[in-house]
Order: C-alpha cells, then sequence, then structure tokens
C-alpha cells in the first residue's frame, strides 16, 4: 500500500477487511469507470454554464470518492457542490479545475489497486 496516500489507507483497510483484495479492485474499478463518465459530464456541463447541474455532478462524486479513500477529491468536490447551491457560479464552474487535478492524483493509486500492481 505505499502507493496509497496515507489519509485513504483507514478506508482502504475497512474494504479489504470486508471483501479482500478483490472486493478493493472491483471497487476501485467500478468507481475509474463511474468517475470517467462523470467527469467527461461535469466538463461538458461547465463549459455550458449549467451551475445546477455541475453540483449535482460533483454531489455524486463526492461520496464515491471519500468512500474509496480520495479524500481530496472529495473535498474539492464539496466545495464545488456547495458554491453550486449558494449562487456562486464562478467558485462551481471555476472548481472543476479542482476536481479534475484531484481525481488524477487519486486515480493514479486506484488504477495500482484495481490492477494489483
Amino acid at each position: 500500500m505505499s502507493q496509497v496516500p496515507q489519509d485513504a489507507e483507514s478506508a482502504i483497510e475497512l474494504l479489504k477487511s470486508v471483501g479482500g483484495d478483490e472486493m478493493v479492485a472491483m471497487m476501485m474499478q467500478t468507481f475509474i469507470q463511474f468517475a470517467e463518465e462523470r467527469l467527461a459530464k461535469l466538463n461538458e456541463e461547465r463549459e455550458s454554464g449549467n451551475v445546477s447541474e455541475v453540483a449535482s455532478i460533483a454531489h455524486a462524486l463526492k461520496s464515491s470518492a471519500r468512500q474509496l479513500g480520495a479524500h481530496s477529491m472529495g473535498e474539492a468536490c464539496a466545495v464545488v457542490e456547495h458554491a453550486g447551491k449558494t449562487g456562486d457560479n464562478d467558485g462551481a464552474l471555476n472548481g472543476v479545475a479542482a476536481i479534475q487535478r484531484e481525481y488524477a492524483v487519486a486515480k493514479t493509486w486506484m488504477q495500482a489497486l484495481a490492477t494489483g500492481a
């Protein structure tokens, strides 16, 4: 687990205790697929200026990211969601880049867990 950030280790260990390495791999693969789809849609909605949909997608990603230990990504999603719900349109739309950055970081270690590398 050396590639996994320290703040994600407890979430990964909990998943392992429930379903072993196989469950962790399956959940990481599923999340990566889900996140790729949602991030494409998130970017599309950002370009359209659809703040309510940006906030909704951020909300959908937030809990899953946090559950799997991608806390920085979850926090970026929470910030975008909050901005969208409180009328900070610029904050919501500009925050999409932070979600994408944090996902790129998380994806590296999540793929390693997904493939057993």
